[in-house]
């Protein structure tokens, strides 16, 4: 796991005018408390490399730094744009207009450690359609989810929208994933360290390639329109 960034907050960070002043908003910070999703602001706090009080203040009155607006929308995977005036820019357009991709179906059964066999189908979707419903159109597939995951209410069967996952990449702390371990492919929710949830979590300590441990395969963005 990578380290914590570090920023110095007594400096210009990053390129010129990165910290461009912004209009207190009440509701900004609103939205930065609605993304946070019952996470810690310490959370928050690493996953920015921000001091405390740099993000109580930005859930206090909204991010008053573009560049502070910029870092908290990166870690919550949402627009800069939506976090400051709650729009949303991914209205679906015209059917005529519209472009569709081909989304493909898998077997969680038959994913193993060389990865995904052939598909056992494909659907067009329409690109706007899904990115407004899941926030992204790219290395998406659907599945059946491989059994009941309460927390959730999807029952076993259910079709998941999923995301492939790349080595290397930063996993979201309460995001769920799919997970390869003892042979099986399994649905859970993944914590960079133990926060003492109930549900079935993996914590990233859990993670690699040894008997017992839990192999990434995607992480689950939704369940058909229902953004997870």
């Amino acid at each position: 796991m990578k380290p914590p960034k570090v920023r110095d907050e007594t400096s210009v960070n990053g390129r010129e005018g990165s910290r461009q002043a912004v209009k207190d908003n009440e509701g900004a910070g609103r939205r930065v408390k609605e993304a946070l999703n019952g996470r810690e602001v310490s959370w928050l706090v690493r996953e920015t490399g921000y001091g405390d009080s740099t993000i109580r203040d930005a859930l206090r009155r909204g991010p008053v730094r573009s560049d502070v607006a910029m870092a908290i929308a990166d870690a919550l995977g949402v627009s800069v744009d939506w976090l400051l005036t709650g729009r949303k820019n991914n209205t679906l357009v015209a059917v005529e207009d519209a472009e569709w991709v081909e989304v493909p179906e898998y077997s969680l059964f038959e994913i193993d450690e060389l990865g995904k066999l052939d598909p056992l189908t494909t659907t067009l979707i329409r690109k706007d359609w899904l990115y407004s419903s899941l926030g992204d159109t790219s290395g998406i597939w659907v599945a059946q989810s491989p059994a009941r995951y309460e927390a959730l209410a999807i029952d076993a069967g259910s079709m998941l929208f999923c995301k492939d996952y790349s080595a290397g990449e930063r996993m979201v702390h309460g995001a769920y994933y799919l997970f390869r371990v003892n042979g099986g492919v399994v649905l859970a929710r993944f914590a960079l360290r133990d926060d003492g949830s109930d549900e079935h979590t993996v914590l990233a300590r859990d993670i690699g390639h040894d008997e017992d441990q839990y192999q990434i395969v995607a992480r689950v963005v939704g369940q058909l329109a229902r953004p997870i």
